[in-house]
């Protein structure tokens, strides 16, 4: 689902700062207990497919932000992690506190020299004017083998199809695409990934109303096998050649 009416965002240097803290209540630092819960949970459903032993593998974090996900992913063993981010505030902060290199430009811009056995972007290819075109350079870009992991908006959830006015009024002038599981499996098998998964990357039954808050472990089951969510994780395997 397009967004005819997209813009780019420009980001500040405060970003990360006073911004986020506007939107989340605390800066992008003071949570980084809740990114680094959430990064390990995505490395763990990330090791389940490309396997445990991921010392000699390797790894790129496409808008990597202050590092918090690539430093979960050296914490559990990947052998090479690297970030690539646009804010030079960001770029110094990784280097400095987890000295994990980041190459700091636009993914766009980016010149690959090497390919990858695992690339993530996390809430970030939504946000580009031709984000299939992104989809496509990160397939490249992919050992055989490989796995691309993200998170996008899904218009398959209860915002969308419960408040739909409210999904209109609240979405991000900057989001170019929203996906359905369906049609992003559909899409990466197109690209010539040949495993595609997609999962709930949030639960929130209230927005369906009180019944699905009483049963919240029902919701959650159905949610689980339906992929019914706001937002989705999405792993997707490279052919090997």
């Amino acid at each position: 689902m397009y967004n005819a009416s997209h813009s780019p965002a420009v980001y500040s240097t405060d970003y990360f700062g006073q911004e986020y803290k506007a939107q989340y209540g605390k800066t992008y630092e003071d949570d980084f207990e809740s990114i680094y819960a959430a990064s390990l949970f995505r490395l763990s459903i990330i090791k389940k497919y490309l396997g445990n032993n991921v010392s000699a593998k390797s790894l790129l974090d496409i808008g990597c932000a202050l590092g918090f996900f690539c430093k979960a992913a050296r914490d559990v063993g990947f052998g090479e992690v690297e970030g690539l981010e646009i804010s030079e505030y960001a770029v110094s902060y990784c280097k400095l506190k987890f000295n994990i290199p980041v190459h700091m430009t636009g993914f766009e811009d980016f010149i690959p020299v090497k390919k990858y056995d695992v690339i993530t972007a996390w809430f970030v290819l939504e946000h580009f004017t031709d984000p299939y075109a992104m989809f496509y350079k990160i397939y490249g870009m992919l050992e055989d083998n490989g796995i691309f992991a993200c998170t996008l908006p899904s218009y398959f959830g209860p915002l969308f199809y419960c408040h739909r006015s409210e999904w209109i009024r609240s979405h991000p002038q900057d989001h170019r695409i929203d996906v359905a599981p369906w049609s992003v499996k559909k899409l990466f098998q197109q690209i010539g990934f040949f495993s595609v998964r997609c999962f709930p990357s949030g639960y929130h039954p209230e927005r369906l109303g009180t019944i699905a808050q009483k049963y919240k472990k029902l919701y959650n089951t159905i949610a689980n096998l339906l992929c019914f969510s706001d937002t989705i994780l999405v792993i997707a395997s490279k052919k090997p050649q």
